[in-house]
């Protein structure tokens, strides 16, 4: 027998939405520290790729414990990683930009701009996501939304940067 997988619930949807952002917020904190000798000499592959699993192992863990207070009982590991996952998948393709410019496939510099952008627009991107999820169409305010949300989280990157380095 094939099991056919179900679709998130929304509280599901919701924790694996906030692991999205919280996952790529980091990830572009770390990139735009880099420089292009951190890239041309692998360290960028390892910050990026350290970012991503810190923080999933730090978000898995935080939110086994909260499962016990919202249900009284430890969630299963299995689902707690599943829906941290996407703060592995947020430091993806970046991790594959800093490799390729490591090994000299593409620039240093062309490598690390394209990984900020992709985060960037993927940040973006979870206005139509969240709009899906919710039923809606997508409509010029799906757009704007979509803006406002980059435009936000460039904002916090800012932030995490003025405050700590």
């Amino acid at each position: 027998m094939v099991r056919t997988p179900r679709p998130p619930s929304t509280d599901e949807a919701a924790d694996r939405i906030s692991a999205y952002v919280y996952g790529n917020i980091l990830v572009l904190a770390a990139l735009v520290l880099l420089t292009n000798d951190d890239i041309d000499h692998g360290a960028g592959l390892a910050i990026v790729a350290g970012t991503a699993v810190s923080t999933f192992v730090a978000h898995a863990f935080a939110e086994r414990l909260g499962s016990a207070v919202r249900e009284g009982e430890h969630a299963r590991m299995r689902v707690v990683l599943r829906d941290s996952l996407p703060i592995i998948s947020s430091a993806a393709l970046p991790a594959l930009l800093m490799g390729a410019g490591a090994i000299g496939w593409i620039s240093p510099a062309v490598a690390l701009r394209i990984a900020e952008v992709s985060v960037v627009v993927r940040l973006g991107g979870t206005a139509f996501v969240v709009s899906r999820l919710q039923g809606r169409a997508v409509t010029a305010h799906t757009w704007f939304e979509s803006m406002a949300l980059a435009v936000t989280a460039v904002a916090i990157v800012g932030l995490k940067l003025l405050l700590t380095h």
